[in-house]
């Protein structure tokens, strides 16, 4: 700021006020102080600036993976949402691994960001210790955690998956194998359970050989689905924990010459971009991806705003969306 102030003639404190975007300037004085800085390279010291106001201006995103089309599209509606405030993001993956959880926690709270959106691993009670005894504003987008339920934005995933069951129920199908997700977050359990509690509702015994558990991946589906095939396993549907284990159940169906959905109905999860353009076109839950990261953010910065604000879970609506990998 010296150099600016000697080579524009202006005083330090009138470049600071500049450099800030003071409307109280005129703009020829600020137009001429900016572009003296930039032709000079200036580049603000946010972390001094975060100190005198108090506030970071950065909020800490914690996801299992931002590779996945899912959490790509709920960061992209955080991050849109953050410029509103004015604010940045900070990202990091944990690989659904609690201990990288943990480690990233702590790495958030010493850089004093002003608030947290995670993506969190169900129940480690490390991590919900460590929860318990920082004071910035947290939500989890999409999961719940055992005991913080409060702090979550969700999306029907029970009822969901309820509701694609008694679809393919209706359809006649009472073998339906189901291809679930990893066992440490809420929203696998949630949907294997709108699963089983919809088959023992309408009267169809739970069969356990017909669920295999997957990490959520596109090859998870295609090696569950091989292996149901290898072994035997009768089945006329498939529900997936998600659209990317579906895409690789598809292919492991296409090499079993077993015809979608003249042979098997199939159904997903998430509504990604993909699952409209791939052959057949798959029949998938709509999740509100982005969405669910523009209202975390806003909701986050009531919170950053009002530390005393009470926090309660907020439900998003999902619908049924019927593409061709399922008989109408």
């Amino acid at each position: 700021m010296k150099d600016i102030a000697k080579a524009t003639g202006f005083s330090i404190n009138t470049v600071s006020r500049a450099l800030r975007g003071d409307k109280k300037l005129s703009k020829q004085t600020t137009d001429i102080i900016q572009t003296c800085a930039d032709e000079m390279g200036y580049i603000s010291n946010s972390v001094a600036a975060s100190l005198r106001l108090e506030h970071s201006k950065i909020i800490g995103v914690i996801t299992s993976d931002s590779s996945n089309p899912f959490f790509a599209e709920v960061i992209r509606g955080i991050e849109k949402t953050a410029k509103l405030y004015d604010y940045s993001i900070l990202l990091v993956n944990t690989a659904e691994k609690p201990s990288e959880e943990y480690e990233n926690l702590k790495l958030f709270c010493s850089r004093h960001v002003d608030g947290l959106l995670i993506v969190p691993v169900f129940d480690d009670e490390r991590i919900k210790r460590l929860y318990a005894r920082i004071d910035i504003p947290f939500l989890f987008l999409g999961r719940r955690v055992k005991g913080l339920e409060g702090h979550s934005i969700l999306h029907e995933d029970y009822k969901s998956e309820s509701h694609v069951v008694n679809f393919l129920i209706k359809k006649g199908h009472t073998r339906i194998l189901y291809l679930s997700g990893p066992k440490n977050i809420s929203s696998s359990i949630e949907r294997f359970e709108g699963y089983r509690d919809t088959l023992i509702n309408n009267n169809i015994k739970f069969d356990e050989s017909l669920v295999i558990r997957t990490n959520g991946h596109i090859e998870d589906g295609y090696a569950a689905t091989n292996r149901a095939i290898i072994k035997g396993t009768s089945f006329t549907a498939i529900c997936c924990y998600n659209d990317l284990v579906c895409v690789g159940a598809l292919k492991s169906l296409r090499e079993n010459n077993l015809k979608v959905p003249e042979d098997i109905d199939i159904f997903g999860f998430d509504n990604l971009q993909i699952s409209q353009f791939i052959y057949p076109s798959l029949s998938t839950v709509d999740v509100p991806k982005y969405a669910l990261g523009c209202e975390s953010t806003h909701l986050l910065m009531e919170h950053i705003e009002n530390p005393n604000l009470r926090y309660t879970n907020k439900h998003l609506k999902t619908r049924l969306i019927f593409r061709e990998s399922t008989k109408q």
